[in-house]
């Protein structure tokens, strides 16, 4: 049944991303996990006081943000000042803890916005009815963006990658940079020019520019195509599938040959052994895993796992969103992860997820506790499980900038050192 769930959903991302909920009325209930308490592991890290931005299109007179750790459910309310107005909107800003409270959401007049991560990557975001997305404050929000296409072979299928560089890339100049490397890029980096209403963009590219903004820590990103047969393509052969007998799977080889494509585990190699050293040689990139991640969702969010725990020595950082751990059953995770030696080296990895049935929750905790369970090191683990999220597009884009952090936490303490 969840194999026919991950066949609608890819049809419809790949015309739109899914559509949200409703707002919700009370903080989320979400919890995130990361070996020791966030607030505790926030301030060893010194996030201190950020500022958060935020433009309301309604040009309401007051607004009022609401920071709260989703462990403790600790809270304060701030008001805002407006700094700027224009025809669009009016954008206010105030300060807030990062050490104290990892979400936010704020009320303009009586209406309160969605909820989304605060943390030093946040810039600000952009409230247009419904719905918020990131920005950058200081440029005008934009959500369009020029993207170089490369075509690349491997195990005889043609992929193809959507490449964004930042505004003052320089190819000619010795400065480096990151690389996040997103899958189902097809979606992913796609915008409103590309047929997505504004509502639904995934606002990936402008968290990294956020991110850069606030922290200095350039990156490019790299959209991996995923094929019409993304249901094989994004499921490694590590064992038998649940879903061994929906109709998918009793035809995986015909289907691949049908759609020209590979399956999950030549896909990673694919990605590790093709695609990265193609970067690292035509862009002015750094070449260590140590600046080099892999994001997915769903499916993607599965590979993306996948992807980094297989090839660390090319991936330093994974965030998965959503992913569907539930292809395989516990013993089938066990036998494939104790074929791994986890350590120093190994990759951190981000997990979010919200409850069942309405997202991954059961399998993505499960897979959690197994990884602390077989050794892996917790400080290199994150789990967030939203309480209240569901299989949507529109909450993922409220936690990149989580993904972003653990990333960029990671550059630092490795500078520090």
């Amino acid at each position: 049944m969840k194999r026919v769930i991950s066949v609608v959903l890819a049809l419809a991302i790949s015309v739109s991303m899914l559509s949200a909920c409703g707002n919700q009325s009370e903080k989320d209930g979400s919890e995130i996990t990361q070996g020791s308490d966030v607030k505790e592991k926030s301030e060893k890290e010194g996030s201190g006081l950020h500022t958060l931005y935020f433009k309301d299109s309604t040009k309401s007179d007051r607004a009022v943000a609401t920071f709260f750790n989703s462990v403790s459910e600790e809270s304060t309310d701030v008001e805002m000042k407006k700094i700027s107005e224009d025809s669009k909107s009016v954008t206010f800003s105030c300060e807030g803890d990062c050490a104290a409270y990892n979400m936010a959401y704020v009320t303009c007049g009586d209406k309160k916005s969605r909820e989304f991560a605060f943390n030093k990557c946040v810039s600000g975001w952009y409230g247009i009815d419904d719905y918020v997305l990131p920005y950058t404050e200081g440029k005008e929000p934009c959500y369009s963006h020029e993207l170089e296409e490369v075509t690349l072979t491997g195990y005889g299928s043609e992929t193809l990658l959507y490449i964004w560089t930042p505004d003052d890339y320089d190819p000619m100049s010795d400065e480096k940079y990151s690389t996040i490397y997103a899958l189902d890029g097809q979606s992913l980096l796609f915008s409103e020019d590309n047929g997505q209403k504004l509502k639904d963009c995934p606002g990936f590219i402008e968290q990294v520019e956020a991110m850069s903004s606030v922290t200095g820590e350039k990156a490019i990103v790299v959209g991996i195509e995923s094929a019409a047969a993304r249901n094989y393509e994004l499921v490694p052969q590590i064992g038998i599938s649940r879903d061994e007998e929906d109709f998918i799977s009793k035809h995986d080889s015909a289907f691949a040959d049908e759609f020209d494509c590979m399956n999950g585990t030549q896909f990673a190699d694919f990605a590790a052994h093709t695609v990265v050293p193609y970067i690292q040689q035509h862009y002015n990139v750094y070449s260590d895993a140590l600046h080099t991640s892999v994001e997915g969702y769903s499916l993607g969010g599965l590979e993306a796992f996948y992807i980094a725990v297989e090839y660390p020595e090319v991936f330093g950082t994974s965030g998965s969103m959503s992913p569907s751990f539930w292809e395989f059953d516990d013993s089938t995770w066990k036998s494939y992860l104790s074929k791994k030696s986890f350590g120093e080296n190994s990759p951190s990895i981000y997990l979010y997820t919200g409850p069942d049935p309405y997202d991954t929750g059961p399998e993505v905790t499960a897979m959690y506790d197994r990884l602390k369970d077989m050794g892996y090191p917790e400080s290199k683990l994150t789990l967030h499980f939203n309480k209240t999220g569901t299989h949507s597009s529109v909450l993922w884009r409220s936690f990149y900038s989580e993904f972003f952090s653990i990333f960029l936490s990671r550059v630092e303490r490795s500078e520090r050192i």
